[in-house]
């Protein structure tokens, strides 16, 4: 027992970001340390320590998308109703990291804020939310610049493709951060939906972070 909270410890310092939704609380560790996957939470967290810090010195972006792209692409794909009893779940990072599985929000959210902390551009990452095989579906984008390819990073298609040859999906638009306080239709417009519950996510994971 005594060496689990050790390592839960340890593990604490190791895991700091410089995004908020990487904080592990009183009531994470509890968690963890009653969870009967245990270890495998613990193998995860590990798993993404070591990745970030082998990216550390990396300055090449697309060694780093590969990178993060396959780390997150080994989690399970699950529905929410399956894994938060929820219909409908955007998870945070942590979130994911905790429960190892979940659904196409979930890795890009995942993708896109470890991507941040490996120091790439937010400029250069969107989230687009598409069509595939008539059902909503969720990706991340990559432009290093204003005319370059769009790269797209998903958990269906694990291979880091152009969008020009991603043949079996349709883009709807592109999410965007939006004020929480106006007044908006979430019963009926999607894609005032989809803003908000990103927006939700961002701000939330992004608190402490300076770009």
């Amino acid at each position: 027992m005594k060496l689990i909270l050790i390592i839960l410890i340890c593990t604490n310092f190791l895991f700091a970001s410089t995004l908020k939704d990487l904080d592990i609380t009183d009531d994470d560790f509890l968690k963890i340390l009653h969870s009967t996957k245990k270890n495998f939470i613990l193998d995860r967290i590990n798993d993404l320590i070591l990745l970030k810090k082998s990216l550390k010195n990396i300055d090449d972006d697309f060694i780093k998308l590969n990178a993060i792209n396959d780390y997150f692409n080994e989690y399970n794909f699950s529905s929410d109703l399956k894994v938060y009893k929820k219909n409908d779940y955007w998870a945070t990072r942590k979130e994911f990291i905790f429960k190892g599985s979940g659904d196409c929000e979930d890795f890009v959210i995942a993708k896109y804020f470890t991507l941040l902390e490996a120091g790439v551009d937010e400029n250069k990452l969107s989230l687009l939310h598409n069509i595939r095989k008539n059902e909503y579906h969720l990706v991340l984008a990559y432009q290093e610049e204003q005319f370059s390819d769009v790269l797209i990073l998903d958990n269906i298609e694990k291979k880091i493709l152009p969008l020009t040859n991603r043949h079996d999906i349709l883009v709807l638009y592109t999410l965007e951060t939006i004020d929480l306080k106006e007044s908006i239709d979430l019963t009926t417009d999607l894609q005032n939906l989809s803003n908000y519950k990103w927006t939700e996510i961002y701000l939330k994971s992004k608190r402490n972070y300076n770009n």
